[in-house]
């Protein structure tokens, strides 16, 4: 009983800091724009998104976020449910969707909400379940909601095994920081982070794109994949990175045998070629 009531305390502390997250970066004044629609393009690349039926076709964003996700699936479906526990992120939804039909807003979990059971043509979840205590349920409940056939985009963090060691001892120290930080007040966290961002994230991320842009191989350079964004995405990752006390990884045989138990077809099972990792879309059966 007391573990539980703990995982619940630290699930619903996370829940509450990404309000706050949101709140604070909800990109609504388009400066990140075109970072984001290539970020957006780099997630959607083991699906072909065009090819769902956008006269017809009904689609969930699992943690919506501030919606930068949701607002990018439009063109492709007649409906999207944008799905988020959190009152202030919903805030931010509800102020950026407030006349849109084509999106639903829902105050609600992966767990509990009233999206109807085989409905959706396509299923979107990035960067969320691992966040969740039981990520393996989660993939159930978000499996249960999508139609035989229908689709689902996932991106989970990864496992670092196929690092080199430079990199899994910078991992090491940054998750000791995490666990350090993510404990300390919400508005601390967002100083640190930004502290973080300006001397961490900014040097490895333009000496990354510096060194893309005369050819190189950046692929083990921490953090290359932020070479060509702005700022602002920099300093919003760092606060998700070091302000979260809840965080879970996987490699592709775990992510595997939990999408087998969560009624997925195995044999349509893509995992993205380019990063971010794991990124993957499969069919439901």
């Amino acid at each position: 009983m007391g573990n539980k009531k703990k995982t619940t305390n630290i699930d619903n502390e996370v829940v509450q800091h990404f309000g706050k997250e949101w709140a604070k970066f909800n990109y609504s004044d388009g400066t990140a724009d075109t970072a984001l629609d290539l970020q957006f393009k780099a997630y959607t690349e083991p699906i072909s998104i065009s090819e769902f039926d956008s006269a017809n076709a009904i689609a969930a964003d699992f943690g919506a976020g501030s919606g930068r996700w949701a607002e990018r699936l439009k063109p492709y479906f007649k409906k999207i449910y944008a799905l988020e526990p959190s009152i202030e992120a919903v805030g931010v939804l509800n102020s950026k969707f407030k006349n849109d039909t084509q999106i639903e807003i829902l105050n609600e979990s992966v767990e509990r909400n009233s999206i109807p059971a085989s409905s959706l043509d396509f299923a979107m979840s990035l960067g969320v379940l691992h966040h969740i205590p039981d990520t393996q349920k989660a993939l159930n409940d978000v499996s249960s909601k999508i139609k035989s056939g229908g689709f689902f985009l996932c991106y989970l963090y990864y496992k670092i095994e196929d690092k080199p060691l430079h990199y899994r001892v910078i991992f090491s120290l940054v998750n000791l920081m995490r666990n350090i930080v993510s404990r300390l007040p919400h508005l601390i966290r967002m100083i640190i982070a930004k502290f973080i961002a300006l001397i961490i994230y900014l040097p490895l991320a333009r000496l990354a794109r510096t060194r893309k842009r005369a050819g190189k191989d950046v692929s083990n350079i921490p953090l290359h994949h932020y070479a060509d964004m702005p700022f602002v995405m920099l300093e919003n990752d760092a606060l998700d990175r070091f302000g979260t006390r809840l965080e879970q990884r996987f490699n592709k045989q775990e992510i595997t045998s939990m999408l087998e138990v969560a009624d997925f077809e195995l044999s349509t099972l893509k995992f993205s070629s380019k990063e971010p990792f794991w990124t993957f879309s499969i069919k439901k059966k």
